[in-house]
């Protein structure tokens, strides 16, 4: 309707024109658009395979708290593909446009949709040494090489001995439950750790099977089924705690995984990641998530005895340890409070063995409102939760961080 009427009003204005009766300042109303900027929501302007949308020379864009990226009228994006970009920009690796409004950006004279800027192909991702410790380990930083510039996705303490990662440092923000959902997954990828080894053919069902009936010294396959009870890949930064496509991938590094039994994968711990993603978005807050592991679970021997599981041996040499537990650090820094989210990985344990020997810190579960858990499952991982510092009185390989309360 207000498209109509304006279209009246100019047609009404150029006939007092043409009749002479239009005074000659009265200028003609503009059809250009109005000056509102852009809008970008995440999830229904999702693009394929995607580029990587930065701050020009700088970090990644960011995205609001209702899952959009804003522009202002003329400021400008970078989109950026390793690969180069699809046509119309088949020549180019990255390209910055500048916001006209909606979804319509601008290069040169030529305007565009946000829909045109694409890649050929997935942009890749990689982790790196930055050159400093951490404790338990050497700290690297995972992400994407963009030209001359590294742009991060995550900070990882990783053990080269032991070839296990401590923890991994990650961000949630009020936009996070708005991630980009059905984005393919994809292999995960060594990026030159684990010393050559075929980690991915470790993490085989019939691979784990046959390393851990030698470890033990009988037939294993009594612990395992294939549909529920094996080791996945399990994450720690979780895939779906980034909402842009691109750096959702970028979480298939085998420095962000760890051995992790799939009930209690697909369990508790799922319930733990996605209780704490929504309600971060529910709060509109910022979060710090400092996920790692800690320990090495156990299995009886032909003995009797509890033997340590690990994915490689090789004589002495053991590698890639399954966990005893996985622990998320959840900390608010503007309040400095925190609280550990806690799980047991093993399905095959008791009760008795899992009060004597797994649990670190007294437990106060009871005050998480929004993990929706069963945390005295055991096949889906026997869960509690702790205060940073006691439990870092026992797991001391975490980070230092300043806390002065209980988040929960």
């Amino acid at each position: 309707m207000k498209l109509n009427l304006t279209i009246l009003s100019v047609l009404g204005l150029i006939g007092l024109a043409l009749s002479g009766a239009l005074p000659p300042k009265v200028a003609l109303p503009s059809l250009d658009r109005a000056d509102t900027g852009c809008v970008i929501t995440v999830r229904s302007d999702k693009v394929e395979p995607q580029p990587l949308y930065l701050v020009p020379d700088g970090d990644w864009w960011p995205i609001n708290g209702k899952g959009q990226m804003t522009l202002k009228a003329g400021e400008e994006m970078e989109f950026f593909c390793p690969s180069k970009l699809a046509a119309p920009f088949a020549t180019e690796t990255h390209v910055v446009a500048s916001c006209v409004d909606g979804t319509t950006f601008k290069v040169g004279s030529t305007e565009h949709s946000f829909s045109e800027f694409k890649c050929n192909s997935w942009p890749s991702f990689t982790a790196r040494k930055i050159g400093s410790s951490c404790p338990g380990g050497i700290e690297l930083e995972s992400g994407f090489n963009v030209g001359s510039r590294f742009v991060k996705s995550s900070t990882i303490c990783f053990d080269e001995d032991e070839e296990a990662t401590r923890f991994v440092h990650h961000t949630l923000e009020p936009g996070s439950d708005f991630y980009q959902t059905a984005i393919p997954r994809v292999t995960f990828i060594t990026a030159g750790f684990f010393g050559g080894k075929n980690v991915d053919n470790l993490y085989t069902q019939k691979q784990q099977q046959a390393t851990i009936s030698a470890s033990l010294g009988y037939d294993a396959s009594r612990f395992f089924d294939t549909s529920n009870i094996f080791l996945a890949r399990g994450h720690l930064a979780a895939k779906a705690d980034y909402i842009m496509g691109s750096p959702q991938r970028g979480t298939f590094l085998f420095v962000n995984a760890g051995p992790q039994w799939q009930s209690f994968n697909a369990g508790n711990w799922q319930r733990v990641e996605d209780g704490v993603r929504t309600m971060v978005s529910k709060r509109q807050i910022n979060l710090d998530c400092y996920t790692g592991t800690y320990g090495v679970t156990t299995l009886p021997d032909k003995d009797g005895n509890q033997k340590e599981l690990y994915l490689y041996e090789n004589g002495e040499t053991k590698q890639i340890p399954v966990p005893k537990i996985y622990f998320r650090i959840v900390y608010e820094p503007t309040s400095k409070k925190a609280i550990v989210l806690i799980g047991v990985n093993n399905p095959h344990l008791t009760l008795e063995q899992i009060q004597s020997d797994y649990i670190f810190c007294p437990d106060i579960s009871d005050k998480v409102t929004y993990v929706n858990w069963a945390t005295d499952n055991i096949v889906k991982g026997y869960s509690y939760a702790c205060e940073y510092s006691e439990f870092k009185k026992v797991v001391t390989n975490v980070p230092d961080l300043d806390v002065s309360g209980i988040f929960v």
